[in-house]
């Protein structure tokens, strides 16, 4: 005798037999369709699956830049970024380039280890040994306006046209929270961009000789945010032994306590309306790298805390809403010396520091006399020190009346001929 399910077991048996065959049908999908997802994860034309060499360190080619392209960059891409028009050297050869990810470690929080990412651009030609040039970008916006992502980054364009073009080997680390790493951001920490740094070199170093390649000399140049990381590289680099031909900044924050409290207590007519970004990227990442929660809040006003915060982790937020008068985003307590300097956030800034050491490398500090940004006392700063205490290896260097822009944009070429003669 055949029994009959009641009405809503059957319903509920009807609905179980489809489930089981929709499972069945969505696991032969999936089997079916791995080989296709991994062929829509392969290289795009021009580049290659990533190669894993010594100590975690992997790269892959990302790009081919010819010399047609590279001499654009630096006759039509370059002036329209920088707003004055340069005379660079000709290409003369193309460009490969390797988008380098290498583990890391983060110096502020007990030696934490993280994956940073970073750029090594090599001459397409028949040489294998080259000079190398450490790139240390400038402030940013875009998590992927650095040098891994160079599409994104006009100034690394520059840089591989002049450089890479010419024969050099171009090295240039995104810092951590930049580029493709998970981290949050660490605007003017040093310790973790003297690390960023250092690592980035010795992960080149071994691209370079899974590629059959090496570098004969290290220069070092930065612009910006990156001339203070540059002269903040140069003191880890000569403390550990690492040989630096020479180098040189372009607006170069080296002394971040000098410059914030010029911002804050002695403003100029021409501050750029951008200053208020610098503080708010760096408030943030103090707070992060330190491990002080609230460091931010006590900085900004109530107001501004949030709008801010969003421009720091990239969330989404309106740009025009960002204040461009620090005394809309800055407690007004900040505005009075003593109190700056004796706050949380004033001491962590005055440690932010990179020229106070007797420096061995030659150094050249070029400086515009209009920049937004940089006052001209603040690009002079590393000379007036050491040449304070006897030592003449640094020298600050005017390019006339540049813009915070024009200035990098002109110092380029004076780099790589100072460079080409070491």
């Amino acid at each position: 005798m055949t029994t009959r399910c009641p009405g809503w077991l059957g319903a509920f048996m009807t609905i179980l037999n489809r489930i089981r065959s929709l499972a069945v049908l969505l696991a032969t999908t999936l089997v079916v369709a791995g080989p296709a997802s991994a062929q829509q994860a392969s290289p795009a034309p021009g580049q290659t699956a990533p190669v894993r060499v010594a100590s975690g360190v992997q790269y892959e080619l990302i790009a081919r830049w010819d010399v047609a392209r590279l001499n654009q960059i630096l006759t039509t891409d370059t002036p329209k970024f920088a707003g004055i028009t340069v005379s660079y050297t000709p290409a003369r050869n193309a460009v490969k380039l390797y988008r380098v990810t290498y583990p890391s470690v983060v110096p502020e929080q007990g030696n934490r280890p993280i994956s940073a990412t970073g750029l090594l651009a090599v001459p397409d030609t028949a040489e294998t040994v080259f000079p190398m040039v450490s790139y240390q970008h400038g402030t940013v916006y875009g998590k992927e306006q650095v040098p891994s992502f160079p599409e994104q980054s006009p100034e690394t364009q520059l840089m591989i046209a002049q450089f890479a073009g010419q024969g050099y080997l171009v090295t240039g680390a995104d810092y951590f929270g930049m580029g493709a790493s998970k981290e949050p951001e660490g605007y003017l920490v040093k310790g973790s961009h003297q690390q960023a740094t250092y690592d980035m070199v010795l992960a080149s170093r071994a691209v370079l000789a899974d590629l059959k390649l090496s570098d004969s000399k290290l220069f070092l140049s930065g612009w910006s945010q990156g001339g203070f990381v540059t002269l903040a590289m140069l003191e880890k680099l000569e403390a550990v032994g690492m040989p630096v031909k020479a180098a040189t900044t372009a607006s170069a924050p080296a002394d971040a306590f000098a410059a914030f409290n010029g911002f804050l207590n002695f403003p100029r007519k021409i501050d750029a309306s951008w200053i208020t970004t610098i503080f708010m990227l760096n408030v943030f990442s103090f707070e992060n790298y330190h491990n002080i929660p609230g460091l931010a809040r006590s900085l900004l006003t109530d107001e501004t805390y949030e709008i801010s915060r969003k421009a720091y982790y990239r969330e989404p937020f309106d740009p025009a809403a960002v204040p461009t008068d620090l005394r809309k985003l800055i407690r007004p307590e900040y505005f009075e010396a003593q109190f700056f300097a004796n706050s949380a956030y004033g001491r962590l800034v005055a440690e932010t520091s990179a020229y106070r050491w007797v420096i061995k490398t030659p150094v050249r500090t070029y400086y515009g006399l209009t920049d937004e940004a940089i006052r001209i006392e603040i690009g002079q700063l590393p000379m007036t020190y050491q040449k304070a205490i006897g030592n003449d290896k640094v020298e600050a260097v005017p390019t006339g009346d540049t813009s915070h822009r024009g200035t990098f944009a002109t110092a380029v070429p004076q780099w790589k001929a100072w460079f080409d003669a070491q």
